[in-house]
Formats: C-alpha cells, sequence, structure tokens
C-alpha cells in the first residue's frame, strides 16, 4: 500500500490537490462532505504529540479515547475492540496511522491512501523516515493569492489598520518559509513539487505527470474533484490587496527570503512549541468530546 501525503499551508490549494486524488479509483481518503473533501487528520502534529510517549500505558489509553471519538476516527469507522486489537499489533504512533489507513484502503480496493494536514508539512524528516514508501506533493501558492484568500478565509470578515498589516505580514513570512522549504524537498525523489497556479492552468500534462510518479492507477481527467471548491470567496467578492497591502507583503517577503531557512523553521517551531497542542474546533464535531489540555508538558516528555 503506498501511503501518500500533500503537504503545503493552508489556503494554498492542498484540499482541492487531495480530492483530486480521492476522486481515483486506486487512492483511499478519509472523506467528509462538511470539510469539502479529504479531512485532517492532524494526527503527527497533535494526536501522536498530545499524550505522552507511546511506550506508556496512560498515553495510549488516553490517545486511543480521543481518537476513536475524533471525527477522523469516526470516519475511519474505528471502534474501542478495533483500536484495541490495532494497537497490540503496532510498535508506535506511526505503525499505527500505517495500520488503520491501510485497512481503509483495502476495504476501498484502493491501493494507495492519501492524508492532507497542513500541520504536517514541516514534519516531512519525521514522515518519511516512518514510511520509506511514501510519496510526497508538494502544493504551494504566490503570496498575493494566498494572502487574499487567507484574509477571508473560515468565514472571517478581513481586518482593517495594524491589525490587517500584521495579519499581512505574519501570512507573508510563514508563506515564504514554507515555499523555501518545499523547494528544497522538491529534489528529493520522493516529492512531486506543484504551484497552486500551474495546478490551476493545467490541461492534464501536469496530472499526468504526478500519476507517472505516484504509480498509481487512474488518469487526469477521472481526477475531477467531487466536492465544491473549498474557496474563501463564497460569502464575498474577491478584492485585491491595496497598494499598502502589496508593500507591507514584498516587505516582509524580501526580509523572509534574506534570512537564513534555517533560523526561520527554528523560530516557527519555537512558536509552535509555546503555543502547546492547539486542538482545532472541528476535530470532535461529530462526538462533542475534548481531551483534558495536556499542551506543553506532554509534548515535553517525548
Amino acid at each position: 500500500m503506498t501511503p501518500i501525503f500533500v503537504l503545503g499551508l493552508q489556503r494554498s490549494g492542498t484540499t482541492w490537490m487531495a480530492n483530486q486524488l480521492a476522486a481515483l479509483d486506486s487512492v483511499a481518503a478519509v472523506e467528509a462532505p462538511e470539510h469539502r473533501g479529504v479531512h485532517e487528520s492532524i494526527y503527527f502534529s497533535h494526536f501522536a504529540r498530545a499524550f505522552g510517549p507511546w511506550k506508556r500505558l496512560e498515553s495510549r489509553v488516553k490517545f486511543a479515547q480521543a481518537f476513536i471519538l475524533s471525527d477522523y476516527g469516526q470516519l475511519l469507522g474505528l471502534t474501542p475492540e478495533l483500536l484495541a486489537a490495532d494497537m497490540r499489533e503496532a510498535k508506535g504512533y506511526a505503525d499505527l496511522f500505517r495500520i488503520v489507513m491501510d485497512r481503509h484502503a483495502r476495504n476501498a480496493g484502493a491501493e494507495a491512501w492519501v492524508e492532507k494536514s497542513p500541520h504536517h508539512t514541516l514534519m516531512y524528516r519525521q514522515l518519511s523516515r516512518d514510511f520509506p514508501e511514501a510519496k510526497f506533493v508538494l502544493v504551494h501558492r504566490r503570496t498575493e493569492g494566498m494572502i487574499l484568500s487567507r484574509l477571508s478565509g473560515f468565514g472571517r470578515t478581513p481586518a482593517t489598520g495594524l491589525k490587517r498589516y500584521a495579519d499581512i505580514t505574519r501570512a507573508a513570512v510563514v508563506n515564504t518559509l514554507f515555499g523555501r522549504y518545499l523547494k528544497r524537498l522538491s529534489r528529493k525523489p520522493n516529492c512531486f513539487y506543484l504551484s497552486y497556479e500551474e495546478l490551476h492552468a493545467d490541461d492534464g500534462e501536469l496530472r499526468t505527470a504526478l500519476l507517472g510518479f505516484l504509480g498509481v492507477k487512474g488518469s487526469a481527467e477521472a481526477m475531477e474533484s467531487l466536492y465544491q471548491p473549498n474557496t474563501s470567496f463564497d460569502r464575498a467578492p474577491r478584492r485585491p490587496l491595496g497598494k499598502m497591502d502589496l508593500t507591507v507583503m514584498v516587505t516582509a517577503e524580501v526580509i523572509a527570503y534574506a534570512m537564513p531557512l534555517s533560523l526561520l523553521l527554528a523560530a516557527h517551531r519555537l512558536r509552535g512549541a509555546l503555543r502547546g497542542i492547539d486542538w482545532p474546533d472541528w476535530c470532535w464535531q461529530k462526538t462533542g468530546y475534548h481531551p483534558d489540555t495536556y499542551g506543553r508538558g506532554a509534548a515535553a516528555d517525548q
């Protein structure tokens, strides 16, 4: 079974890419209409970090309860008995994910499965180590388009004044970081890099090349998402960035390009560590469950 990970920043086309792959009979995915397609697992960024080391029984018990009751676990059809059997077989968090996803793919008659969580993007080294046979699809979007989508995304009303400029600065820096990181990864033999803009303009040649890289059955014509586009502009029309917006964006990009990538990565990871495990509110929508806050302490124990 071939694991496929779609990596890229939020609002960059990762859902669209994953949905196109999931449209193939040969590729399985965990899907939910309310998420407009492929559901994020946040498994390695959240579930595998929040409850402590796998070797501890207490960690595994807390993890199992949270994962079964998550929307992802529910969509996988996990039960306490099924997951308990899987956990007895698994050697760790990554091995367990492989077991449940391989079964999901076999049940669908697929030869591969796809997972898409933007939180996993900077975890390539860990994922490629735990899944040496995996293929990675890297998606990046030009900063201006990503910012426009991000400002209005998730039902937000775009900010004004200093808050808007702060949002643009942060988005430009993060997108530059992710873009540089993904470009570096693009040289890896198990990675396929594409841009959101290339995907929009593709007449089938790009998707055909992608299918050849992945080694899965299907055609470019079959890669049509079954879901409505996950656009930020279904409630309000798209408005271009103003002159001051663009000045702030370009300035932030120039500064981010001038900084060593290792320094940007370290700063981004430090910020994430200080925030601890930040669970999205959609993680347990189906059951209403939410774990106790383990955050920094549990992550630091590993």
